[in-house]
C-alpha cells in the first residue's frame, strides 16, 4: 500500500482493480475471474484500489485484495471443504470474501480517518451500477460515478450496510459515454449536488 500526506493537488481519486496473473493455485485470493490486465477471465488475483490521479500521472493511495468467495471458509459447502479452504488461505483469519465495492469503501473510510480527502471520486460502470457504493458514495457527499443509462440513482432505502443504517439519495446527470475492455458502455454521469451547481 501506498499512500501520501498531502493529496491537494489531485484533480480526483480513481476507485478501480486490476488483475495479477497467476500460472498457479497457491497465491491468496487466486482464482477464475475477470482481469483488465488479460481483458478476459483469466487465473488471477484482483487488486482493488484508490488512486489518486492527475493529467500527467496517478499515485496509489490505498488497495485491498478481493478475495473471492472460493477463499472463504464461512461460504464453503461443508466443515471438510472449509477446513480445506482455510488450510491454503495463508492470509489473517478476520479477512473474508467482501463485494469489491465494500472494500473501495472500507478504503475511502480509512483515508479519509488518515486526514485525507478527494477532491472527487470517479469510477467506470463496473463500479457505478452498483447501488450500494453510489449510495454509499452519497451519503460522504463524494460521488461521481459512471453508470449505464438504465441507471439513474441509488435507491432512496438500500440494503443495510455492514456498519451504517441509513436513507441515502443522489442526484443524476446525462453524461458522456465510455467504455473499457471487460465494461459495458456508460450513458450518464451521477453529479452530488454541490458538485452539480460547479459544472458549467
Amino acid at each position: 500500500m501506498s499512500t501520501t500526506k498531502d493529496s491537494s493537488s489531485s484533480s480526483a481519486w480513481v476507485i478501480d482493480d486490476t488483475g495479477f496473473p497467476k500460472d498457479g493455485i497457491a497465491s491468496p485470493g487466486v482464482a477464475r475471474q475477470y482481469s483488465g490486465t488479460l481483458g478476459k477471465v483469466g487465473n488471477c488475483q484482483v487488486g482493488v484500489s484508490v488512486h489518486a490521479v492527475t493529467d500527467a500521472a496517478s499515485c496509489p493511495l490505498n488497495w485491498r485484495l478481493f478475495l473471492p468467495a472460493s477463499w472463504d471458509p464461512a461460504q464453503a459447502a461443508d466443515d471438510e471443504a472449509a477446513e480445506q479452504v482455510s488450510a491454503r488461505r495463508a492470509i489473517p483469519d478476520g479477512e473474508h470474501h467482501r463485494p469489491k465495492w465494500q472494500l473501495a469503501v472500507e478504503m475511502l473510510d480509512e483515508l479519509a480517518a488518515w486526514g485525507l480527502a478527494p477532491p472527487l471520486v470517479v469510477a467506470d460502470a463496473g463500479y457505478g451500477d452498483n447501488a450500494h457504493l453510489r449510495a454509499a458514495l452519497s451519503e460522504r457527499g463524494l460521488h461521481v460515478v459512471q453508470v449505464k443509462g438504465k441507471e439513474r440513482s441509488p435507491p432512496t432505502t438500500p440494503p443495510t450496510n455492514p456498519t451504517r443504517s441509513r436513507t441515502w439519495a443522489a442526484a443524476a446527470r446525462p453524461g458522456h459515454t465510455a467504455t473499457r475492455p471487460g465494461r459495458s458502455a456508460c450513458a450518464s454521469t451521477c453529479w452530488p449536488p454541490d458538485i452539480r451547481r460547479r459544472k458549467p
